[in-house]
């Protein structure tokens, strides 16, 4: 169930939002001084941060955000004499370094600006919110200082439906956030059943035995709830198997029984 908060505002208007953006190499940046058509101009910031204005030359803008940028450029102008009181402006046309690119099961899959700071409820609001097809994980990619990707995963059902904050991480610019899309995986439920065969489930919600004897039609009159067998296939190729008493399930007395992918749900008959 996706709860309505999961989009939380900056409250702030879209105007000082760009104003917080921070200028990183690759940005396009539209820069315009008020009455001076010569300094007006669209330029890329370079690999070493720096961008080209004419009478500054090389001007060093990484790290900065847009109103600090604007304010830099504003006082070298004002300190070498070259304008008077100047009035800088700055828009970013193309934000590379300020991003965040949103994958997978959402709204409005997209690279979203990172006006300020930003956490991962707060994207994936942008983002429309997550969907129905969404899996159990919320996966964020991320390069550290070496270079190399990291993969920080988080529980989906925690984060947005029971609203546990610890896990609604800051974003950094370059974050792919991806929400893997859920399987649909398969359980077999066999014996005194009504339904015998296989039984789907959402690799999101996952399924225990007592959610696939239900789902299998239930058990017949004849079934023996108190004789019911695990099969599962393990990796190195054996069989494990595990006496269940159903009836004890269902009436609280012992706790339900997770199932894994390709399990076998064996209900015994009683015998005449």
């Amino acid at each position: 169930m996706l709860v309505v908060w999961l989009f939380v505002g900056t409250g702030l208007a879209p105007a000082q939002e760009a104003s917080l953006l921070t200028v990183g190499p690759g940005d396009v940046l539209e820069i315009s001084v008020l009455g001076v058509d010569e300094l007006s101009k669209k330029v890329r910031v370079l690999g070493d941060g720096t961008i080209t204005l004419p009478l500054l030359g090389n001007f060093s803008v990484v790290g900065l955000t847009v109103s600090e940028a604007e304010a830099q450029i504003a006082k070298t102008l004002a300190d070498g004499r070259l304008v008077n009181d100047p009035q800088v402006s700055i828009f970013v046309a193309e934000s590379i370094s300020g991003s965040v690119t949103v994958q997978g099961a959402v709204a409005k899959p997209g690279v979203y600006e990172l006006f300020g700071q930003k956490t991962l409820l707060e994207v994936l609001g942008q983002a429309g919110g997550l969907n129905r097809q969404r899996g159990a994980d919320i996966l964020v990619l991320r390069r550290d200082e070496s270079g190399q990707q990291q993969s920080l995963q988080v529980d989906a059902t925690r984060l947005v439906e029971e609203g546990d904050v610890s896990l609604n991480i800051q974003l950094q610019p370059g974050d792919i956030v991806m929400v893997p899309v859920a399987r649909s995986l398969r359980v077999y439920v066999t014996g005194a059943v009504n339904r015998p065969g296989a039984v789907e489930y959402s690799s999101s919600e996952g399924i225990t035995v007592l959610q696939a004897v239900t789902a299998a039609g239930g058990p017949t009159e004849r079934a023996n709830l108190k004789k019911v067998t695990l099969r599962r296939r393990l990796a190195d190729g054996s069989e494990e198997s595990r006496d269940i008493n159903l009836k004890k399930i269902q009436n609280g007395k012992e706790p339900d029984i997770p199932l894994e992918r390709n399990d076998t749900i064996v209900v015994g008959e009683w015998l005449l």
